[in-house]
């Protein structure tokens, strides 16, 4: 049985706050092959890793980076520090306006075209694996989906929740499912060969795994 590479959910969920440095630095710490986080942009355009739209009642776009940082939200370019050469970085882009994405892509780009193969760009919006791809035709992607497209895209690998899994491997796309946090279900994925699994619990995944 091979093992998938392990990749902590927005750092390591079951012990940190979500897309936190903390938990993005534990989960390293507890030997994850990597970590994926959520981002969107902030007031100024700074990169942020957050999941929801808005903070507090009021949309990410309105909070500056001071106040984000205050709330220990912290710019994507501080993950991508922690997460040393060898480890893995999928950063989650959320369905943005195309004038965000536009503007905010440049940026992006600086920040995730250095690490090469160790950078994957996914998200559920195919309007912004496109735009990444333009922007970065190096970069791996994958779509993210919790019902299978129709149809399937040719140009990203494929991101599904992970009870799909069996339903997709005749395809022979390289699967990268989420969220798997219970021990069967992690040997069972591994018994597909797939290629990585994103979970709460980096540190039982190891065990399970690699024991």
């Amino acid at each position: 049985m091979s093992s998938p590479l392990i990749i902590g959910h927005r750092g390591f969920a079951a012990r940190f706050a979500d897309n936190s440095l903390a938990g993005v630095n534990a989960a390293i710490a507890v030997g994850a092959d990597g970590v994926e986080v959520d981002v969107r942009p902030c007031a100024d355009g700074t990169w942020v890793c957050h999941h929801d739209r808005s903070r507090g009642g009021r949309p990410l776009r309105e909070w500056g980076l001071v106040a984000l940082r205050r709330e220990g939200v912290p710019p994507l370019a501080e993950v991508v520090e922690a997460v040393p050469a060898g480890r893995f970085l999928y950063v989650e882009i959320k369905p943005l306006a195309e004038r965000d994405l536009g503007e905010g892509l440049p940026a992006l780009a600086a920040l995730l075209g250095p690490r090469g193969s160790e950078a994957r760009v996914i998200s559920s919006s195919v309007q912004v694996l496109a735009a990444v791809g333009r922007a970065l035709p190096g970069l791996a992607r994958s779509l993210v989906f919790d019902e299978i497209p129709d149809p399937l895209p040719v140009h990203a690998e494929l991101s599904p929740f992970h009870r799909l899994v069996e339903k997709l491997l005749a395809t022979g796309r390289p699967l990268h499912p989420w969220t798997v946090n219970g021990p069967e279900r992690m040997r069972a994925l591994a018994r597909c060969e797939v290629a990585s699994i994103t979970t709460n619990r980096p540190d039982v995944a190891l065990e399970v795994l690699r024991g």
